[in-house]
């Protein structure tokens, strides 16, 4: 890749990225990549720039609300719902990888009730890192005040 190639990909921040993103998807539906394949790499992009802390949730919800098929009449109502179900499942994640340890703190109101109200997408993502390894409770909620036993 020549030296202005390498430029015209670097980014300046969230909006450039997201730029570059719906660039990219053009592109490669335009050289007749499936659909379905264009969609699925532009969520997992959207997903990872989610993760890197590079665009909100609420971000990540309205732009795939405006490349869902059949939302464009009622978007917002569509990413509140997608933004929802989104920490609903990473939640529940939590709790799966926990169980899957046998260490089983969804019984516990003071861990389950938290995580399945938490509006917080980077929080989320946090514990749900930590759950891979914690032996105790307080080891998953340390240093977050919101979610303190």
């Amino acid at each position: 890749m020549g030296d202005s190639e390498t430029e015209s990909v670097q980014t300046d921040g969230p909006e450039d990225e997201l730029l570059n993103l719906h660039a990219f998807t053009g592109m490669c539906l335009g050289l007749g990549i499936p659909p379905e394949k264009v969609a699925g790499d532009f969520r997992n992009t959207l997903e990872d720039l989610r993760q890197r802390g590079v665009v909100p949730l609420e971000e990540v919800a309205r732009q795939r609300a405006h490349s869902a098929g059949g939302t464009r009449e009622h978007p917002v109502p569509w990413a509140e719902g997608f933004a929802a179900g989104y920490l609903a499942a990473w939640a529940a994640a939590i709790l799966r990888v926990l169980e899957t340890r046998g260490l089983d703190f969804g019984q516990d109101k003071h861990v389950f009730r938290p995580l399945n109200v938490c509006t917080d997408a980077d929080l989320l993502t946090r514990l749900l890192d930590r759950a891979v390894t914690v032996t105790h409770e307080a080891e998953l909620v340390a240093g977050e005040p919101s979610l303190q036993l």
